[in-house]
């Protein structure tokens, strides 16, 4: 054969070749993913625990009090999106400010985030042209969540939650 009939051979199988390599990573990385959920987790009262200890922590930070007890814990389960077994639960809660002034809503938002970012958590890009009435940060040592909502001048309710990531209840995968 000559060497220009290899070229469309030589080329068929190089992209085949390619293909198969980018494919590889990308089916181990899937079921890494899925494997790495199956693992123990905090359980949800230690989950509940440690947001409690957020929250304690970010108060004390900020210029503004609640003007409500804390939220009850709202415990749901974790949604398919995160490409992790069944029955895995995140939980979450929070405190109202209600309508904060201007000039104390920007020191509490300066306040929260010095904070948190002081203590390891980075901010969370949401999409372009997104809802951007609120500040998400999150640990990445742990994947805690931290939002606080209601952060431009238009809006009048002053909102603060924390989230844990997916965990088993208690602690461990069904068997």
């Amino acid at each position: 054969m000559s060497a220009s009939n290899r070229t469309p051979l030589t080329r068929a199988a190089t992209a085949a070749a390619a293909l198969a390599v980018t494919a590889l990573p990308l089916t181990a990385c899937g079921a890494a993913t899925v494997h790495e959920r199956s693992k123990p987790t905090i359980t949800l009262d230690q989950a509940k625990t440690q947001i409690d200890g957020y929250l304690a922590d970010i108060l004390a930070k900020l210029p503004v009090r609640p003007v409500s007890t804390p939220a009850s814990f709202f415990d749901m389960e974790c949604d398919a999106n995160d490409i992790g077994p069944h029955g895995r639960q995140q939980t979450s809660r929070g405190y109202d400010f209600g309508d904060v002034p201007s000039d104390v809503k920007a020191q509490a938002v300066t306040d929260y985030r010095t904070f948190l970012t002081g203590q390891g958590f980075q901010p969370v890009q949401d999409p372009p042209n997104f809802h951007h009435d609120w500040i998400k940060l999150k640990n990445p040592q742990n994947d805690f969540l931290a939002t606080l909502d209601g952060t431009s001048d238009s809006s009048r309710d002053l909102t603060l939650k924390v989230s844990s990531p997916c965990v088993w209840p208690n602690g461990t995968p069904p068997a």
